[in-house]
Order: C-alpha cells, then sequence, then structure tokens
C-alpha cells in the first residue's frame, strides 16, 4: 500500500491529488479559460495539497505523473516536475494514460456499464482518442483520428468523454451515444498508480518521455495537372534566395557566437541554489547571460538569455519566480520559454533559446560551446 502524488498537466486543466491505498483523498484543480497555467500553479498546488491533507514529502512512497497523450509543453512540465521530486525524494516514477483517466472519469460520473471513448481535443476536427470496453481495458489504443475524414472510425453506442467529444458529437452522434466535455483529473489516477506501484511498474528516470502519439500528417495537396513537379526546382530556388537574404524583415534565428567554457563549483556559497533540484541562477557568459537549472540530481540545463525572436532587438529574457517559465521584456515580443529545456511556450518567437553543452562530475559542473 502507498502514498503517491499524482500530477495531471495533458490539457489546459491543471491538477493534482494525493492517492493513499489507491483511492484519491485530496486533491486541487484549476482551469485557465485561455493557455496554460502549468509553469505557475503546479508546485503551488503540490504544496497547498500536501499541507491541507498534512502530509509531509518524506511520507510519499511515489510520484505518478499523466504521461499523454496531449499538450506537448504540458506534459514536458508535468513529467520534468514529477522527475525532480523522484530524484529529490528518492522514490520511484510511475506513468499514468491520460486518456484512460478520462475513462476512469466517465464511469465515475456515469457507472453504466458501457464502452468509452476517451478524446483529447488536438485541432480542428482532430483529437487523440481511445476506446475502453465496459470493464475498462483498453480495446483501441491512442491514436491520432480526424474525425470529419474518418467518421465511421468509432462503432456502436459509447460514452464519448473529453474536451474533444463535445466538438464531435455533430458528426458522430448515433443511438446509445452520449457526449460528456471532460478534462483528464489527477484523483482519477489513484487505482492504477497503486496496481503499477504494487507489481512494480516504474518509469524509468532516465530515459522516459511522455507519450505524444504521433503528429496529424497533413493531406498532400491535389496537383491534376502535374504542375508541382515542373515547378518545384524554380520554386525552390527562389526560396533559397529569399531566406538568404538578411535584409528581407524575417526573424533572425541564430544568436551571436560568443566561446563559453565556465566551471561551476556547486559546493560554493555563490551557487548554492544549484543544490537543490528545480533550481536555476543567472550567471554571465554567453551573448546576454546565462541561465542555469538543475533540472534532477545528475542533469543540468544550460540557456543563453539572448531572446530569439529577433536577436537584432538584443532583447535579455528574465527567468519568473516558477524557475520553469522565461519570458523576454514587454517592449520585445512578450515570448515565454520553457526553462526546462528552452522550447517555446508562446510566440511570436518560434526558435527555442540558444542551449549549451553541459558536463557534470561531482561537484563541478563545466559549461562550454
Amino acid at each position: 500500500m502507498a502514498n503517491i502524488l499524482i500530477l495531471e498537466t495533458s490539457t489546459t486543466q491543471c491538477s493534482v491529488a494525493l492517492a493513499e491505498q489507491g483511492k484519491a483523498v485530496a486533491w486541487k484543480e484549476e482551469r485557465a479559460d485561455e493557455g496554460y497555467i502549468h509553469a505557475e500553479r503546479l508546485m503551488p498546488l503540490v504544496d497547498e495539497v500536501m499541507k491541507e491533507h498534512g502530509w509531509k514529502p518524506s511520507q510519499l512512497n511515489a510520484i505518478a505523473v499523466s504521461g499523454g497523450p496531449g499538450s506537448f509543453t504540458g506534459l514536458r512540465i508535468g513529467v520534468a516536475t514529477a522527475k525532480g521530486l523522484c530524484h529529490a525524494l528518492n522514490v520511484p516514477l510511475i506513468a499514468l494514460d491520460t486518456l484512460h483517466l478520462l475513462a476512469v472519469q466517465g464511469e465515475r460520473l456515469d457507472p453504466k456499464p458501457q464502452p468509452r471513448v476517451a478524446m483529447i481535443d488536438a485541432r480542428r476536427m482532430e483529437v487523440y482518442a481511445a476506446t475502453f470496453d465496459a470493464s475498462g481495458e483498453c480495446m483501441r489504443a491512442a491514436e491520432p483520428v480526424e474525425v470529419d475524414q474518418r467518421p465511421d472510425a468509432f462503432e456502436g453506442p459509447a460514452q464519448f468523454i473529453g474536451d474533444g467529444a463535445v466538438k464531435c458529437e455533430e458528426a458522430l452522434a448515433g443511438e446509445g451515444r452520449t457526449f460528456v466535455e471532460a478534462w483528464p483529473l489527477a484523483r482519477d489516477g489513484a487505482a492504477s498508480a497503486e496496481a503499477k506501484f504494487v507489481e512494480g511498474k516504474h518509469a524509468d528516470l532516465g530515459s522516459y518521455e511522455p507519450n505524444y502519439v504521433k503528429a496529424f500528417k497533413a493531406g498532400a495537396p491535389k496537383d491534376p495537372l502535374g504542375l508541382r513537379s515542373e515547378v518545384s526546382v524554380w520554386i525552390g530556388a527562389l526560396l533559397l534566395v529569399l531566406t538568404s537574404c538578411t535584409s528581407c524583415g524575417e526573424q533572425q534565428q541564430y544568436i551571436p557566437y560568443v566561446p563559453v567554457n565556465v566551471d561551476i563549483n556547486v559546493n560554493l556559497p555563490a551557487y548554492n541554489d544549484l543544490a537543490h533540484v528545480s533550481q536555476a541562477i543567472a550567471i554571465p557568459g554567453g551573448s546576454k547571460g546565462l541561465y542555469v537549472r538543475r533540472n534532477a540530481l545528475d542533469e543540468f540545463i544550460v540557456l543563453d538569455r539572448h531572446s530569439t525572436f529577433d536577436v537584432a532587438l538584443g532583447c535579455q529574457v528574465t527567468l519568473d519566480d516558477d524557475n520553469v517559465t522565461l519570458r523576454d521584456e514587454s517592449d520585445c515580443s512578450e515570448s515565454q520559454w520553457l526553462m526546462i529545456d528552452g522550447s517555446v511556450m508562446s510566440g511570436p518567437a518560434e526558435v527555442p533559446l540558444h542551449r549549451y553543452r553541459t558536463t557534470w562530475n561531482d561537484p563541478i559542473l563545466q559549461i562550454y560551446n
């Protein structure tokens, strides 16, 4: 029997839950009307639910995380946070199927035995979907489905549940079918997390990655006259000329090269924050300065503070108090990046922040080009 903290960040809903002996005993859930709040709210929600339920971190036996499919950025924030907690507490990581969480919620809302189709909104008429039988067993694993192109992808009566279900109601309506708008919730993973803990089905902390599910493939435009093959060479040549022009007003993608070769002793007082997982510091170096974050006991990320929205502007990014979100000045672009790996969280920037190489030989962190 285990005490497990569960994190769910696959959609715009951010939720955490505490599970004891396979049952959710406390939870916190928040959802923004627009965008994602995980970077700002995930750890505060964890702190709140732990304090309100009276648990200390040392009482946790495992950390479970919803592993997808879902939002690329949301999943990475959840998984990175879960890994950091596992390293800090020396407990195992448990990966949960996000669509199974929806199926469990569907049974909780309507206990009638029936097949359930869990759907997470992807875009337009596209969803990530999985089908479960009346006993909760997966009949059809997670896959991307273009509902308007494949209305026959689902058969018979069923409960369709998720933030992708309601938008598909018109295309999929039929006898014995119900459609429930819902978002995956951490509390619905209590039983599954307990079962995996008891069975020893732990995810590998070093190699585990979320189940993003393959991206949708855009259909090739029709070319009945065969013109594309005849002009493709000319179009390619024209694009080459246009993209080589440095004065065409487009975003520059690469920051100036500055040699970097820095050794940091994390035991020194100046770098004390790096002794703790999920903490970050700013140090001199690179083009506009560097941010160093400890993602795990033996994993660091070092990013240049030079905004990649338009490097010619010379904007500098700043790390929020959550140690997860980076943003440039409001008079630059107000873009946001993920401190965990430098990827873009919200535009107009499209290019990740420049990342430096690192070598860890406890207690020395070497940073270099």
